[in-house]
């Protein structure tokens, strides 16, 4: 009897510390006072945080600053600060994913949903992102920009999912990347599902707009299966490349979506047709970067 006592308050223990380091952004070095984390939210967007025992210092890219000292929350953890127009800014956290708002302004949401990662310099006109947990990378041109994804399960982890999942990194093309075309911009995102009906279809093309072929590929020593699929809509077409793969019993999305206007819809001379091949190749360039680091 005392010896099942004994295991259930084990049990228990190992749960609380789950959920605590599911929680905390991230772990900081043992002994170390502070945690500094950056978050990309998109359009350049970014928070610099420097978690301390019960407070946060919150630098934002547009030079605001905010020290915010932490309260009651009942999912993640959440700081809170009052303003001087009796609003008051929030900041909560959970995981990897981040949400700064002002209860005084429902418009700015620039750093609404952001995501931490680490972006470093590569070889010239090239960035290396690593997402916090340290499970993969990849390299992408410094033109594009990082970006903040949704925080929680949903079905935004593969292009029109059947199973629902986490989209863990997400890069933008923007539209002035090809200027005066009908090029409507671009994405490349990272997901992952453990749902049995996500794994069990891992491999397969369940949206029924393929082409219904795919092929294998190995990337960095990883084996992938890949497929291409077109959706429409309102004159626009949005083209993903779909590279599927199993790792760590879950199934993983690296993909990238070209989205662009159909050229007979737009007034004439008012725009030419952008190079799908410059698009493409620079897209498939961080898809062949990807690795797994764990």
């Amino acid at each position: 009897m005392k010896t099942g006592i004994l295991w259930l308050f084990i049990i228990i223990a190992l749960i609380g510390a789950g959920l605590y380091f599911m929680y905390v952004p991230t772990s900081a070095p043992h002994g170390a006072l502070e945690n500094h984390v950056t978050f990309y939210c998109g359009s350049g967007n970014t928070i610099a945080a420097t978690f301390r025992s019960s407070s946060v210092n919150l630098l934002l890219s547009d030079g605001q600053a905010y020290t915010m000292p932490q309260t009651v929350s009942g999912s993640g953890i959440r700081y809170e600060a009052s303003t001087t127009d009796n609003g008051a800014v929030v900041f909560t956290s959970k995981g990897a994913y981040a949400s700064l708002t002002d209860t005084a302004s429902t418009t700015d949401v620039r750093f609404q949903t952001c995501t931490a990662a680490r972006v470093a310099p590569a070889a010239p006109g090239f960035e290396t992102y690593a997402d916090q947990p340290q499970t993969f990378t990849f390299t992408f041109p410094t033109a594009f920009s990082v970006s903040g994804v949704p925080v929680g399960y949903g079905l935004s982890w593969t292009e029109n999912a059947t199973s629902t999942g986490m989209e863990l990194a997400r890069v933008d093309v923007p539209q002035s990347y090809e200027p005066g075309t009908n090029f409507g911009g671009a994405w490349f995102t990272v997901g992952v599902s453990s749902m049995p009906s996500a794994l069990a279809t891992c491999f397969r093309d369940t949206t029924g707009m393929g082409t219904g072929s795919t092929t294998q590929v190995t990337i960095n020593g990883t084996p992938y299966t890949t497929w291409r699929s077109v959706g429409a809509g309102a004159g626009n077409r949005y083209d993903t490349t779909t590279f599927r793969t199993v790792h760590a019993n879950e199934c993983y999305a690296v993909e990238y979506t070209i989205h662009y206007g159909v050229l007979q819809n737009y007034p004439p001379g008012a725009v030419h047709a952008f190079d799908q091949q410059k698009v493409q190749n620079a897209l498939e360039s961080i898809v062949q970067s990807f690795r797994f680091t764990s």
